[in-house]
């Protein structure tokens, strides 16, 4: 069984890879030292500090927590924006004024879904439209958990 991956060997395959200058210079480190705690397996280590990736996992976490996983997942797909850069995000949609513009929201959201699948829609606009009505859905489901 594959062991689970955790962000130091990712950071060890950077360091191999690009070198610890480049990883110095575009993270804004003075010095190697923490690139090289990044890089250390912590169950040989008891030096250890939290790298960017786990700081941002953190962060796509509690953004999730809160409701907010589709501005997450915009992150996330921002990121692989590096390796395909053809992909598209649309901008990060900010919650309505009240729950009823929100639950509006949503009607029109899933209105436009079933329009498409009428229409005879292809399927990559019909997955398109029932992204849009999710998010949209999660948006609403956020405005609540805060409004509690």
């Amino acid at each position: 069984m594959p062991k689970k991956l955790a962000t130091w060997q990712l950071w060890h395959a950077m360091k191999c890879h690009l070198g610890e200058g480049f990883l110095m210079k575009i993270l804004g480190r003075r010095n190697g030292r923490t690139i090289r705690l990044y890089c250390q397996d912590p169950n040989f280590t008891e030096d250890r500090c939290k790298d960017p990736l786990q700081t941002l996992h953190l962060l796509f976490c509690e953004l999730v927590v809160i409701g907010r996983g589709d501005v997450a997942k915009k992150a996330i797909a921002f990121l692989q924006t590096a390796i395909r850069p053809e992909t598209e995000i649309c901008a990060v949609e900010q919650l309505k004024d009240s729950m009823s513009a929100e639950i509006l929201a949503d009607f029109s959201a899933v209105e436009a879904l079933r329009r498409a699948i009428d229409d005879g829609a292809n399927l990559v606009d019909i997955k398109k439209r029932k992204d849009l009505a999710v998010e949209e859905i999660e948006r609403t489901y956020a405005f609540a958990l805060k409004e509690s």
